[in-house]
């Protein structure tokens, strides 16, 4: 179906020249600036955001809708986090020694209670892969069922620890766990050790990423929501634990890890073996205490007598994940005080128009979205704005990069990927052949092109679930994602407001808002012809 309810640019020349880029860089470098300490949820610095947004948009003349007219939405979560001083893993050789360990672990889940035991025998079991293109498998030679597999991460490496020896990715991501459960899970474990291997230089998690360390001594979930945490749902534990936990268990063995591993890459055959007359209990102590966060919301009443009581929402994610402890401060340039103040000028642009759009417009800036989309799935269970209302959403998350030399590679266990020049990354309009009709022509208008690539509900790195959209689209609203792309600096202290590009920055956010004018200005039904929740995900 052409979409032929367009109108001319000309029309939105006053909204369109709001939008500049002094007033984007004004915004940027306050909300990605060190005094607001990565604004991760929970902390001072996203309060500090959040107080911000929500005098920008008092400023703008947004319309407050909730019960105190602050603009915020406030919500609750409930925190779950490690005390440390208890936690502790024990081992016992039988008949001699009992070792109580105090060195970092990790458990996922962590479990529903305040204390958690793990107990049993242990095998080692090389790198836990199972890979019939190699005719390799380091559960053909034991009995893993009701024990703990001690498993290094990563897969066969060369002398120094830099060239993989299987030539499959996945593999060779560190990040890999995931698809080695798929097998490990066949044997029927009791829990999984995960322990960094010697050649990656590694002793523990803290050392490969402190920030994901600090982030798994916690869990987080929405007070009284019907959703779990994070973890929830894992069939079996992960337990990352400490090189000088696997050093303790193989004592007595006659080899190290060092030594196992090292055979095992020499080789490229298992040398897996039951750890003899040896138990482990991991332990795991937990406190439990709550907090207030807020989404912040505004809208703008359409024009239109009817279309008014419709609602296009757009939105960002305005936290990030704070510091590193180290002194380090993850400032979330791009991701995503890039969104948020794209929705700031956006927000602007329409209240510069002289005549407002047919239906009335929200805007909505989420908070909790990096510890688990908790400010959208919050939003979509409590909605300001009635769901049967809201006829689209358009997401922005990450709109202020354009492509470098360094941008290659992997980072985080994503590829990087960066849209180049006039190209941006368009999730979304799978619900609705109308709203995808009305993005690809607002492209063309706009002189800009659409990549696709992770358009796709079955993508592996998963972008269709992986950012606020997400809540809406399993509400069955029909939603729109922009974004510039996975850069070097994503999720990285270095995602700094002078990394962003701004010309970039300036032109996705005049197509972004053109998108949304378009939509809201659309004369017809937004239909919804092919809604998430028959999708069987």
């Amino acid at each position: 179906m052409l979409f032929t309810g367009f109108i001319p640019l000309e029309a939105q020349k006053v909204g369109l020249e709001s939008i500049n880029i002094p007033d984007l860089e004004s915004h940027m470098y306050f909300l990605a600036s060190d005094e607001l300490k990565g604004r991760a949820t929970g902390e001072p610095g996203l309060l500090i955001a959040g107080q911000y947004l929500a005098s920008q948009a008092k400023l703008i003349g947004l319309s407050a809708v909730d019960d105190n007219e602050d603009y915020y939405q406030d919500y609750v979560i409930e925190e779950r986090s490690y005390d440390l001083e208890k936690c502790q893993i024990t081992i016992k050789q039988a008949g001699t020694i009992t070792e109580v360990l105090k060195d970092d672990f990790f458990m996922l889940p962590p479990g529903k209670t305040d204390h958690t035991t793990v107990t049993g025998e242990v095998v080692f079991a090389g790198y836990g892969i199972t890979s019939e293109m190699y005719n390799y498998d380091d559960f053909a030679e034991i009995d893993a069922s009701d024990k703990l597999v001690l498993i290094m991460n990563r897969a066969p490496m060369d002398e120094y620890g830099l060239i993989p020896k299987f030539e499959d990715a996945d593999w060779n991501n560190p990040q890999n766990i995931m698809l080695k459960m798929r097998k490990i899970m066949a044997q029927q474990p009791k829990a999984i050790l995960l322990v960094m291997d010697p050649k990656s230089g590694m002793n523990s998690l803290i050392d490969e990423s402190p920030q994901i360390a600090n982030f798994l001594r916690s869990v987080k979930q929405l007070k009284d929501s019907k959703n779990g945490g994070m973890f929830d749902g894992m069939p079996v534990k992960i337990i990352i634990v400490h090189r000088n936990v696997a050093d303790k268990l193989l004592e007595g063995t006659g080899v190290t890890l060092s030594e196992l591993q090292h055979k095992i890459d020499d080789s490229l055959e298992p040398h897996s073996f039951l750890i003899k007359d040896k138990t482990i209990s991991v332990d795991l102590y937990m406190k439990s205490s709550e907090f207030k966060v807020p989404n912040v919301f505004g809208v703008i009443e359409g024009s239109d007598p009817v279309l008014k009581d419709e609602y296009v929402i757009y939105m960002a994610h305005y936290d990030h994940v704070g510091t590193d402890g180290m002194g380090g401060i993850f400032n979330g340039a791009d991701d995503n005080a890039s969104g948020s103040v794209g929705l700031l000028e956006i927000a602007e642009a329409f209240m510069k128009e002289k005549k407002k759009p047919k239906r009335s417009i929200g805007f909505l800036w989420v908070s909790g979205e990096e510890i688990g989309l908790f400010g959208s799935r919050y939003y979509a269970e409590n909605p300001v704005i009635p769901l049967e209302k809201t006829v689209a959403v358009i997401n922005l998350d990450m709109i202020g990069r354009i492509r470098t030399p360094e941008d290659k590679g992997m980072v985080g266990g994503d590829k990087v990927d960066v849209y180049a020049g006039d190209t941006v990354g368009v999730i979304g309009g799978l619900q609705s052949k109308v709203l995808a009709d009305i993005n690809s022509q607002t492209l063309a208008e706009m002189n800009m092109t659409g990549d696709y690539t992770h358009n796709r509900i079955d993508h592996p790195q998963r972008y269709f679930y992986r950012s606020d959209h997400i809540s809406f689209a399993r509400k069955d609203i029909p939603v729109l994602f922009y974004s510039t792309g996975t850069h070097v600096d994503y999720h990285q202290t270095t995602d700094t407001a002078d990394k962003i590009d701004f010309p970039k920055f300036y032109m996705v956010t005049r197509f972004v808002f053109k998108t949304g004018f378009n939509v809201a200005n659309y004369k017809g039904e937004i239909i919804v012809d092919n809604p998430f929740t028959t999708w069987g995900q």
